[in-house]
């Protein structure tokens, strides 16, 4: 299962019509934490998250989900607006696996999810 936490609703509504028109199963989650806690009992396959959200952070939610031994092979990627040599060392040194910056183009999206599904 595909877990999308993302809480700009106008991305949030293209992700959700990508995936529905590729048969692509994903629960949708506007908070990050309300995302977080489904993470905890559900254990999706892959989060694909923004890094900056009200109240708690991506590299927020990162850090937790490696931290748990039940959660740390979750598959992390996440859209950010930030895209500089500096935050993309920071992405993955959080142990992100990887990303995508806005806009973003669907055809490379749906490319970086092909490799976690």
């Amino acid at each position: 299962m595909i877990f999308v936490i993302e809480d700009d609703p106008d991305v949030m509504a293209l992700i959700k019509d990508v995936f529905t028109e590729k048969g692509i199963p994903a629960m949708f989650f506007s908070s990050a934490t309300a995302g977080l806690r489904e993470i905890v009992k559900s254990h999706p396959d892959l989060v694909i998250m923004d890094l900056m959200m009200p109240h708690i952070s991506g590299f927020e939610i990162c850090r937790y989900i490696r931290a748990d031994m039940k959660l740390k092979n979750i598959k992390i990627m996440v859209i950010t607006g930030y895209d500089s040599p500096k935050v993309r060392r920071e992405i993955f040194g959080y142990g992100i696996d990887d990303y995508i910056s806005k806009p973003f183009d669907i055809d490379e999206f749906l490319e970086k999810v092909s490799r976690f599904i």
